[in-house]
């Protein structure tokens, strides 16, 4: 690769763990709609990496609800905070770590994700990390979720980058191959407590944890 001129995060399951609050917010959802959210196929269940709106999408077509998308994300969406709030977030190991060498290296930071802005935004607050990071690209900016390129690309057009001076964390088989797709270099990150092992393979470089990065 070219020189390193940015260094992007997914921000779900790669920076943080938030597959049980995720799950019980779409559970609540469909407590609101008097569905079971049990019912939904386990592949749906035990993806990970995908829009939020893209998931309400298929619940909503699933169910048969009559409410609108945009009535549905925003009761998921304060389930969501709600049940962030009550729980006790931790970072992901060696986050902090990584996170504070490239800050002395002044590489610029952003992240990519499928989850919602105010979301990240308020638990980054939370955890001391908001400052770290000079840009957030969420779900809502691009017609098209990771597998697709377009939420990678669109943050290396904000960051003023190539895609291939920039370097891409990332935890799914779906955003692994959004990076690479977007001609990113890519180090996957396995999360240990995912719900489905995820399939790394299309990764540059493939570890367990960034202490083993953070440390090197």
């Amino acid at each position: 690769m070219t020189a390193l001129r940015a260094v992007i995060f997914d921000f779900d399951e790669t920076i943080i763990d938030l597959e049980p609050q995720h799950t019980a917010a779409h559970a609540a959802l469909c407590r609101d709609q008097g569905s079971d959210y049990a019912n939904m196929p386990e592949s749906f269940r035990l993806g990970s990496g995908r829009r939020i709106i893209d998931d309400i999408r298929e619940m909503r077509a699933h169910f048969g609800w009559t409410a609108s998308e945009d009535e549905l994300f925003a009761r998921r969406q304060t389930h969501f905070d709600r049940v962030c709030r009550e729980s006790n977030l931790q970072l992901m190991p060696g986050v902090r770590e990584m996170i504070a060498t490239l800050r002395e290296k002044e590489i610029p930071l952003a992240i990519t994700s499928s989850a919602v802005a105010s979301s990240i935004d308020a638990i980054l607050a939370r955890l001391g990390l908001r400052d770290a990071f000079t840009l957030i690209v969420d779900g809502s900016e691009v017609e098209r979720g990771k597998p697709d390129p377009e939420a990678y690309l669109l943050t290396a057009r904000k960051l003023n980058v190539r895609p291939e001076q920039c370097v891409v964390f990332e935890d799914s088989h779906v955003g692994v191959v959004a990076a690479k797709r977007a001609g990113m270099f890519c180090v996957a990150v396995r999360n240990p407590r995912a719900q489905e092992r995820q399939d790394l393979s299309a990764a540059d470089v493939v570890v367990e944890s960034m202490l083993s990065l953070s440390r090197a």
